[in-house]
């Protein structure tokens, strides 16, 4: 005999949630397209591209994106493949390696950016500039809430 038991059900607002970002990565997904780019591999150079200059090592980008360091390790390995960023080892601790922006990446960073624009106008359509304000500091506090 099958147990009736019935499984926690997804409140709304998880549901919610989850819903929009899948909507929102795929509209960043078919903006970033033409430009053989993920979204997630756009939002690591954007992030890249804060720390020009300096580099930026895998932990610290793996911290920013709410990504395992693993995760990060296997996309700078196919944005470098690309040509998009550089990596070299720290002169003082030669286990850190850091990660700058190619004149590629930063033109592919300019060029998509209209695209990238357009698709975020789409996704937020229909929201003020303070509701949307608002929707950030929330997603920050859902951030920090949540483990890892």
């Amino acid at each position: 005999m099958t147990s009736s038991r019935s499984l926690p059900a997804v409140s709304a607002t998880v549901h919610a949630l989850r819903a929009a970002a899948a909507h929102t990565e795929r509209t960043l997904a078919r903006a970033l397209e033409p430009f053989g780019i993920t979204s997630a591999q756009f939002e690591l150079l954007q992030v890249i591209s804060r720390h020009d200059g300096t580099g930026a090592g895998c932990s610290e980008l793996a911290r920013q994106l709410a990504a395992p360091g693993p995760d990060i390790t296997r996309m700078l390995d196919r944005l470098d493949t690309a040509g998009l960023v550089a990596r070299s080892r720290d002169v003082n601790d030669r286990r850190v390696v850091h990660t700058s922006l190619t004149d590629r990446g930063r033109a592919l960073l300019e060029d998509a950016a209209p695209s990238v624009d357009s698709a975020e106008r789409t996704v937020f359509a229909g929201l003020a500039d303070d509701e949307r304000a608002v929707l950030t500091t929330l997603l920050h506090s859902i951030r920090r809430n949540c483990p890892g």
